[in-house]
C-alpha cells in the first residue's frame, strides 16, 4: 500500500478547516456584532427619563403635553428643544459590537455601578429600559454601554451627551413678546426715565417728559430683543426680592389693554441678574447684552435730533 504524501494530507486538513471557518462566520469583518441585541426604543414612546450619576442627586425629566418638565432635583420647566434632542439621540443610538463579556472589566469601560451614568427610560406601555453609560469610545460619537439585563459591554454609536450643568436642562425663556405687540418700552435708572413709544408717525423717544422723533431702526432693534428673550443661565443663590428691592435698572414693556411686563436688572461681577415681575427665578444675562436690552437714550434718538 502506498503511503500518502504528508504535504497532501496537511493540505486536505487545511482546506477542511478553512471551509469550516467560512461556514461559521470566522471571516466576517465584525464577528462581535453577531449577538448584538436589537435596539427597539422609540422617541415618541418615552414618557420619563431618569439620570443618576455617582454621588449626585438624580435628574428626572417627564413629558408634559408637547414639552418636558424637570421634576428633580428641582421642579422647573425643561428646555423642551434640548430634552427632545436628548430623547431622539437616545432612540437613535446603535449598539455596534460586543467589546467584553467579563464583568470584572466593567470598571475599565466605566460601566460599573460605581462609576457609570445610570439611565432609565420609561415608556408609555409601562415598562422601562435601564442602561449604564460609560467612557467614550475610540472616537467622539462612540461610547461604552451596558444593559441592565445583559452582562456584556457594548460599543454604542451615539450623539448623546450628559451635561452636568443643570442650567443646560432648564428652560431659559424669560419673555416671548412679538415686537409688533409692544406699544412702549421704558427704562428707569438713577431716578431718570426714558424710552420709546409708538406714535402716529412711528416710534417716538420720550426723555425727561420730552418727546422727540426716535431712530426707527434702533427702536425696532430694541423691541425685537424680546421675541423671545432668553437667559444665559441662572443665579440660584440670589433671592429675587433682593433684586426687586434695589435694582440698577427697571425695564417696563407696555402691551395693548394696559398689560405690562416689568424686568428688574442688577449688575453682578459675572453678568446681570434679571427678575421678571413677581417671579422667584433669578436669570443670568451676559454683560455684553446690557446695551441690547438697556440701550442708552442717545442711541435711540433720531440722527437729525443729535
Amino acid at each position: 500500500m502506498s503511503r500518502k504524501n504528508p504535504v497532501v494530507i496537511l493540505s486536505i486538513v487545511l482546506v477542511v478547516l478553512l471551509v469550516l471557518a467560512w461556514a461559521t462566520g470566522a471571516f466576517k469583518r465584525n464577528p462581535s456584532t453577531i449577538d448584538v441585541p436589537e435596539w427597539t426604543l422609540r422617541a415618541d414612546e418615552i414618557t420619563r427619563i431618569q439620570l443618576e450619576r455617582p454621588g449626585k442627586d438624580p435628574l428626572v425629566l417627564e413629558r408634559s403635553g408637547s414639552g418636558w418638565q424637570l421634576t428633580a432635583p428641582i421642579r422647573y420647566p425643561a428646555d423642551s428643544s434640548f430634552a427632545r434632542r436628548f430623547v431622539e439621540n437616545l432612540a437613535e443610538t446603535e449598539l455596534e459590537s460586543v467589546v467584553s463579556t467579563n464583568p470584572a472589566r466593567y470598571g475599565n469601560y466605566g460601566v460599573a455601578d460605581s462609576n457609570a451614568i445610570r439611565l432609565v427610560a420609561y415608556r408609555k406601555a409601562g415598562d422601562s429600559l435601564q442602561l449604564f453609560w460609560g467612557n467614550t469610545g475610540p472616537d467622539f460619537n462612540a461610547r461604552y454601554v451596558r444593559l441592565a439585563t445583559d452582562e456584556r459591554v457594548f460599543l454604542a454609536r451615539t450623539d448623546l451627551t450628559f451635561p452636568e450643568d443643570l442650567s443646560r436642562w432648564r428652560d431659559k425663556t424669560i419673555l416671548n413678546v412679538p415686537a409688533g405687540q409692544l406699544e412702549a418700552l421704558e427704562v428707569q435708572h438713577e431716578g431718570k426715565r426714558y424710552g420709546v413709544r409708538r406714535g402716529e408717525s412711528g416710534w417716538e423717544l420720550v426723555e425727561d417728559d420730552q418727546t422727540a422723533p426716535a431712530d426707527s431702526a434702533a427702536a425696532a432693534r430694541w423691541a425685537g430683543q424680546f421675541d423671545p428673550l432668553r437667559a444665559d443661565g441662572f443665579f440660584d443663590d440670589l433671592p429675587a426680592d433682593s433684586i426687586r428691592r434695589a435694582p440698577d435698572y427697571v425695564l417696563t414693556l407696555r402691551l395693548p389693554g394696559g398689560v405690562q411686563q416689568v424686568l428688574y436688572f442688577d449688575e453682578r461681577s459675572n453678568g446681570w441678574a434679571l427678575v421678571r415681575g413677581d417671579d422667584e427665578t433669578v436669570f443670568r444675562i451676559y454683560a455684553y447684552r446690557r446695551n441690547q436690552l438697556l440701550p442708552e437714550a442717545s442711541s435711540l434718538r433720531a440722527k437729525s435730533e443729535e
